[in-house]
């Protein structure tokens, strides 16, 4: 018997999903769900090459879309042990490329944690988690394969003091590895630990002052030209970080930092500065929600350099659910990058390249049983830049279906 290709798997699955019952009671805690999903996905600019002069120097051909199969298999567990909580999750899942077959990679997805509880007087979480996945091609701009690992630890933890007091604390180590010689400049951990402490109003909304310090460092130094670059930083994050339910219909959250980055070599790229994020949600009616946010951060976007980007912007989107089983929904985002921490422009004293990117999704949910989702995302993207050969458009489509057990 031959082995079955990724389309027919895919359509296998999708009997099987609709087939099958849920494994588990909605109202129990303990909660055991094994799962099963499929994938198809389409990008018309997959390298996010700016014109066809450009694709043909780098595929050899002037067709720049791509289609590609996902089939994954996983479980979710949540697990009281008297008022303890254990959560886990883990998937594992394999993705096939149309054409460009030396993209085809398996990958997984996995975390442990445990929610803690000391009486009434002290909750947290620790644990650790882990993927692997295939890295963007934004900037490589070529089929090269790079698997991205990344592993994270964590453990936080709130103390109460007299109400409605709160101190917090916590620490993290983020350790990020690419497979790809190329990429291994950006290979790097990041040590966290932050401290704070929060009011909480008798209307349940928050106020939070925190610090936070971040140590990243990168073990493969960055080649600019000829030198040799160590892009080990130290960041520190001071702020006011704010919960607020003016009404029942309206949620507004918002976090405000001063935010300075040191870096160990080319002090030029250091960063200080305001940073942050305001959100709010507003339950139109019973059916409708709409959307609006505004940030402002530094972070490694999509950037084929060990350095960072600012990136400013803002995004607007609806949820709309006519019923149970039907939900759409739809988002509009503009983000202006800066690439002042890269240290090619600060080396060179050339111009910093400014990006701006924008795109806008539609997609729709529908529950074709009780345990199978069936989902549609459309997504149109446009990047304007001021390198040359660095400006892109695309257009994409995913198609999702996801079976519980």
């Amino acid at each position: 018997m031959r082995p079955l290709n990724p389309t027919e798997t895919l359509a296998l699955l999708m009997v099987l999903g609709m087939m099958s019952s849920p494994s588990h009671a909605e109202d129990n805690e303990d909660t055991f769900t094994p799962y099963v999903r499929g994938l198809y996905g389409y990008d018309s600019n997959l390298f996010r090459l700016q014109n066809d002069q450009e694709a043909n120097a780098v595929l050899g051909t002037t067709d720049t879309a791509e289609s590609y199969y996902t089939l994954a298999a996983g479980m979710d567990m949540n697990l009281r042990v008297s008022r303890q909580v254990i959560r886990a999750h883990a998937e594992y899942n394999q993705t096939w490329f149309n054409q460009y077959k030396l993209l085809d990679y398996d990958g997984r997805d996995a975390y442990l944690k445990w929610d803690w509880l000391v009486g009434n007087v002290a909750t947290g979480d620790v644990g650790i988690a882990e993927t692997l996945t295939q890295a963007s091609y934004t900037n490589v701009k070529k089929p090269v394969s790079n698997l991205i690992r990344t592993r994270q630890r964590f453990f936080h933890a709130a103390i109460k003091l007299d109400n409605p007091w709160l101190v917090k604390f916590g620490a993290e180590r983020a350790d990020t590895d690419n497979n790809a010689s190329v990429q291994q400049a950006l290979d790097a951990t990041v040590d966290s630990v932050n401290a704070g402490v929060q009011y909480t109003s008798s209307k349940g909304s928050t106020v939070e002052l925190i610090s936070r310090r971040s140590d990243g460092q990168y073990p493969n130094r960055q080649l600019v030209g000829l030198a040799p670059i160590d892009n080990d930083y130290l960041q520190w994050d001071h702020g006011v970080a704010v919960a607020w339910a003016p009404s029942g219909k309206t949620q507004v959250s918002g976090r405000l930092n001063y935010t300075q980055r040191n870096y160990a070599e080319v002090p030029q790229r250091d960063f200080s500065g305001l940073t942050g994020r305001l959100a709010m949600d507003w339950m139109a009616t019973g059916k409708t929600t709409l959307r609006a946010s505004l940030h402002r951060d530094i972070g490694a976007l999509e950037n084929d350099t060990a350095s960072y980007t600012l990136n400013q912007g803002v995004a607007f989107g609806a949820d709309w659910k006519p019923t149970a089983k039907l939900l759409f929904n739809a988002q509009l985002r503009h983000d202006d990058i800066s690439y002042a921490g890269d240290p090619g422009f600060v080396l060179s004293t050339a111009p910093a390249r400014e990006d701006r990117l924008t795109t806008v999704q539609a997609g729709v949910e529908y529950s074709v049983l009780r345990n199978t989702m069936l989902g549609l995302v459309l997504k149109r993207g446009v990047r304007d830049s001021s390198e040359a050969l660095s400006s892109y458009g695309y257009n994409s489509a995913l198609v999702n279906l996801r079976s519980e057990f």
